[in-house]
This record gives structure tokens, C-alpha cells and sequence, in this order.
């Protein structure tokens, strides 16, 4: 009985690398002015180093009505939280929006809807994404802006050049990543330019890389931001076809995005 508990044991315990599936998140929900509400999401990619990469379609689906809602189609290890929004109208009511994902030939939801105790706002994404809570504060979500346009063209292998400046409040303060064993979610606090591959069917490698705030991230530190806020990065591409990529300003707490769209040539 012993040696059985054991081994079950360090089978609950146990990580993988890839081969495993993706589990969307609905992460809640946020009323509108207008009266709209946004469907937030995420998602739990639960293989700690294989990227995923599954188009709009069959296996990675909205419903009812239009399946493309703007998801991502590339997806990092880990979990992702509050990766995009999907807006229904005033008049939404008890309906439910499905997010449908299959992959390693396994089939996962996430279903949304506007029940009362899933209301989110700024201070709960705060706590969320922070790891470990964020103070009762006044914080802003930090700015973007693109100097060059939202829709390039570059050939594969070749640099794409993005230009942007990010501006925020200062809160919160810049705080070190700490070290801790086994690894915990107190990342680096501070602002930071992370860009990310959104879609597209190849890989896409940045220069520099910075790491968004997830929880695989322990004990990294964002480089310092120039005085002017402006930051280059460049792009590779691996092969053809269109890509979407996005230039986040994040401090930790809240962050605010910029999408790229780029066609790919041989």
C-alpha cells in the first residue's frame, strides 16, 4: 500500500514539458458605459515548454454565432490571464459563450456568463496577475503608442523593426523578482515592454525578449526604461502568412495592448 501511495504521489507531482492540453479560462466579466459587457478570457496551457499553435477553426472555437473572437491561435506554456476580451451587447442576458479548444486530442471550455459573482474590475486583475495580491491603490494602466503603423509587411527571416513608447503613473514601484523554493508567483513589479506572438502559423523570435507577467517567470527582473520611453525591438519570422503580435505595456498590475498585423512573403 505504501509503494503505491508513493507512486501516486509523485504522479500528481509530476510536470511535462509538452504532449499535454489547453484549458481555456473565462476569468470573468465588466460591464460597459454603454451598457455592453466584455467576456474576459484566458488560458491554462498546461505543458511547461511547448508553445501551441492551433488556428481558428474546429479546435479552437466560439459559440454560438461568429467562432473568431478575436482568441489567440499561438499559445505560451503556462497560465495566461486576461489575454482578451470579447464584447456582447446590453441585452446579453442569461446566454453563455462557449470557448472550445482541443488539443492533443483532448477538448476543453470555458463557458462565460453574466453571473453576479464573476464581475471583475481593475483592483481584482490587479490581485490576479500580481500574484500574492496588489494593495488597495490608485493605479493607471500604463500607455502604448506604436510609431509605426498596425499593418507591415517583411520577408521571412528578415528584421522587422517596432518602435514604441510606454509611458505609466509609477505605481506600483519597481520590485525585484525574489527567489524562492519551490518557485512562487512573486514576480518583478515595474514597467515593462513585453512583445508577444498573438497568431500566425511559423514563430516569431524578438530582440530583446522581455517577459510579460506570468507565472513562469520567477526571479526575472524588467530592464530599466529610457527616460523617453521608447523602446525598439525586431522581429524574425520563421515562414509565410499572417501574423499578429503584441507590443504589451504592463506594470505588473494592469497592462494595455497594441496589436501588429504582419504579412509574411517568402
Amino acid at each position: 500500500m505504501a509503494l503505491v501511495l508513493a507512486g501516486a504521489a509523485g504522479a500528481a507531482g509530476q510536470t511535462y514539458h509538452s504532449g499535454q492540453n489547453l484549458q481555456p479560462v473565462f476569468e470573468g466579466w465588466e460591464q460597459n458605459g454603454d451598457g455592453s459587457f466584455n467576456m474576459v478570457f484566458g488560458y491554462l496551457n498546461r505543458n511547461y515548454e511547448e508553445h501551441l499553435n492551433i488556428p481558428v477553426g474546429p479546435a479552437n472555437r466560439f459559440e454560438p454565432g461568429d467562432p473568431d473572437r478575436g482568441q489567440p491561435t499561438f499559445f505560451y506554456p503556462r497560465r495566461q490571464r486576461i489575454i482578451f476580451r470579447v464584447r456582447v451587447p446590453a441585452d446579453w442576458g442569461d446566454q453563455e459563450l462557449v470557448w472550445t479548444v482541443t488539443a492533443h486530442g483532448r477538448t476543453d471550455r470555458a463557458v462565460g456568463w453574466l453571473v453576479p459573482e464573476q464581475i471583475i474590475d481593475e483592483q481584482v486583475i490587479a490581485m490576479n496577475r500580481a500574484g500574492g495580491g496588489a494593495p488597495d491603490i490608485v493605479n493607471a494602466a500604463p500607455a502604448i503608442i506604436l510609431v509605426e503603423s498596425t499593418e507591415r509587411s517583411v520577408r521571412v527571416g528578415e528584421p522587422l523593426t517596432l518602435t514604441a513608447i510606454i509611458r505609466d503613473d509609477g505605481v506600483p514601484a519597481m520590485r525585484p523578482a525574489r527567489q524562492s523554493r519551490p518557485p512562487g508567483r512573486r514576480n518583478a513589479l515595474g514597467l515593462r515592454l513585453a512583445w508577444i506572438q498573438y497568431r500566425g502559423s511559423g514563430t516569431v523570435v524578438f530582440d530583446p525578449w522581455s517577459a510579460p507577467m506570468e507565472d513562469h517567470t520567477p526571479g526575472w527582473t524588467p530592464p530599466p526604461i529610457p527616460e523617453d520611453g521608447r523602446i525598439v525591438t525586431t522581429a524574425r519570422f520563421s515562414e509565410p502568412g499572417t501574423y499578429v503580435i503584441r507590443g504589451m505595456a504592463d506594470d505588473g498590475y494592469l497592462y494595455t495592448a497594441a496589436d501588429v498585423t504582419v504579412t509574411v512573403t517568402p
